[in-house]
């Protein structure tokens, strides 16, 4: 009761409204439990203020955390003019503020500048990259200017970094305030740009000039331009050289400007082109890429569609291979001066181009209405034969042509269309010698008899059938020739060679199932020789008697499956060159 008593005497106290919950507490948890139940209550009260003391003092120095002495100073920095520009002069202040409380003595401000950073000017208190700021009072100010030209990546980061030191308190301790200032240059002084027409034909060749500027005060080192070609665009050549697929610029004076062309071909392509040229400058092995230039043009499609075809059976030696081109204006706009155009590069064509147009009696093609079509039949003169250096393909020649077309267009550039090329090939040439021998080139003796020929008496000469230049392999060959007056077969030969050379009445012949191409130098010649003799009569003195006449060669070719044939020059008793028979040719 002693307990109780006291415990009521607690609740009178004036402050029993905040100590009741205890006096709960303690009746029901120790009155009556402890044999000194109010000591105990009393020193568990103690040990609960002392954890929660704790506790107190733990959130305490969790959540308080004190100012260091250097955040008291302040720094901050603002740039002059505000849009940092790659390659011009900016000026940075960078401003200070002792908010320390303490007097800060013998400050020093030190700065640290980006790379390839042109420094101009620095406060006129700087030595070297040091500003003497001296004594800062409590709540002093001051600020420092710095001019100078940043180099940097458009849209990359320029970082400075300024650190100040000094000395503070009666015993001199020091100190040091570091901080950092990024920028980001937002454009250039390297400006390109590009022209282009605003309109373009599908198919057709560009040009473009890509021109580049230094706005600046300084010198540019050596720029290179990244070009992105859009998609369908065949870039070919340039002004300047290509390195890695970059264009190599040379260095550029401050104010100061220099084009490059370059040339490009488009191919299927939506309805714009999207060009991209990604200039950068390098120092050292750091390179700084500048703003992008960006360029679109119109796409306009081709209005004439061409295409073309070859009369195979015309693509022979000595004759005109004929090409019939057809065009349709297959736009919704009229053009006009529409020419049309077949090309070759065949060895054999006498003539690399041939043209139609409204100047050369062709009126339609003056101007050409959407919807309007028509054909034209161009002509390629060929030679009867080529030489060996004239090509390097010696069998079954190709004869490739190409059609094209070139008109004019309202806003437009003149324009040109090209169809795919087709080939053919071409009927082989053939190319008969014939020609007498009384001695070989070197001297020696074949012939037979007096020189000059003489009356009633026989003379043997031998004749040589030559053929060349075939390009395709040939099928029942035929040569044939007529024995001039008094003259004869003797049988003699070199060739015997399916039966050889055989006299039928008049006429000699000479037949092959199948002769291979003549034209490369790899290959043999084909020869036939077989000797005649004539004994001239009393009517022939005086005469230069003939000995093969109608020389003539017929066969199929085994590529195109065309007729062929060639003629052979007659044979008489003159034989200017021969050794021993030149000028003994008239009969005595």
């Amino acid at each position: 009761m002693q307990i109780r008593r006291s415990a009521l005497g607690l609740a009178s106290h004036p402050g029993k409204i905040l100590l009741w919950p205890l006096v709960r507490w303690y009746e029901k948890r120790y009155e009556g439990k402890f044999a000194f139940a109010r000591a105990t209550f009393l020193f568990d009260l103690f040990l609960v203020g002392v954890v929660s003391g704790l506790g107190i003092i733990a959130l305490i120095m969790t959540f308080y955390k004190p100012v260091p002495f250097t955040d008291r100073i302040v720094f901050a920095a603002e740039v002059a003019p505000r849009e940092i520009v790659s390659g011009a002069s900016s000026t940075l202040v960078i401003r200070y503020e002792n908010g320390t409380g303490e007097e800060l003595r013998d400050a020093k401000l030190a700065f640290e500048y980006p790379a390839h950073f042109l420094l101009q000017e620095v406060d006129g208190r700087a030595i070297g990259n040091v500003v003497e700021v001296g004594t800062i009072p409590v709540n002093g100010t001051g600020s420092v200017k710095i001019r100078g030209v940043m180099f940097g990546a458009v849209g990359g980061e320029q970082t400075f970094r300024s650190v100040m030191t000094f000395v503070r308190g009666a015993k001199g301790v020091a100190g040091q305030k570091a901080d950092d200032y990024t920028f980001s240059p937002t454009k250039s002084t390297l400006e390109l740009s590009l022209s282009l027409p605003e309109k373009i034909l599908a198919f057709q060749p560009i040009n473009g000039i890509l021109t580049y500027k230094n706005s600046g005060e300084i010198d540019y080192p050596e720029i290179t331009v990244a070009p992105e070609w859009p998609s369908g665009f065949a870039f070919v050549s340039a002004d300047e050289p290509m390195r890695d697929g970059l264009f190599v610029l040379p260095p550029l004076k401050a104010g100061t400007k220099g084009t490059t062309r370059f040339i490009g071909r488009l191919g299927n392509v939506a309805d714009s082109l999207t060009f991209r040229f990604r200039p950068s400058f390098a120092f050292g092995t750091d390179s700084y890429e500048q703003e992008t230039l960006t360029h679109v043009a119109e796409v306009v499609p081709l209005p004439i569609k061409i295409s073309h075809s070859i009369d195979a059976d015309t693509v022979r030696p000595g004759q005109s291979a004929k090409i019939t081109v057809t065009y349709e204006n297959v736009g919704d706009t009229a053009v006009e001066d529409l020419r049309l155009f077949v090309t070759t590069d065949s060895p054999f064509a006498a003539t690399k181009s041939v043209e139609a147009s409204y100047k050369q009696a062709r009126p339609e093609l003056a101007k050409v209405e959407p919807g309007q079509t028509g054909t034209i039949t161009l002509s390629i003169p060929l030679k009867s034969s080529i030489e060996q250096s004239a090509t390097r393909v010696y069998e079954n020649v190709p004869f490739a042509t190409t059609a094209s077309a070139t008109f004019d267009m309202a806003e437009l550039e003149r324009a040109t269309v090209a169809d795919s090329p087709v080939t053919t090939t071409m009927t082989s040439p053939l190319v008969l010698s014939s020609f007498g021998r009384y001695a070989t080139p070197s001297g020696d003796q074949i012939g037979r008899g007096p020189l000059p020929p003489a009356v009633d008496e026989a003379t043997g000469y031998w004749i040589f059938w030559n053929l060349r230049g075939t390009t395709n392999a040939l099928k029942n060959v035929r040569i044939e020739g007529e024995l001039g007056s008094n003259v004869t077969f003797t049988g003699r030969q070199t060739d015997s060679t399916d039966g050889g050379v055989v006299a039928s009445g008049n006429q000699i012949i000479w037949t092959a199932a199948s002769l291979s191409p003549t034209l490369s130098p790899d290959s043999k010649i084909m020869g036939v020789a077989f000797e005649v003799s004539i004994v001239p009569t009393a009517d022939q003195a005086g005469t230069t008697p003939t000995l093969l006449k109608n020389v003539r060669v017929t066969a199929t070719d085994a590529a195109t499956g065309a007729f062929v044939s060639a003629s052979g020059e007659a044979i008489t008793t003159s034989l200017p060159g021969d050794a021993m028979a030149d000028g003994l040719d008239v009969v005595e």
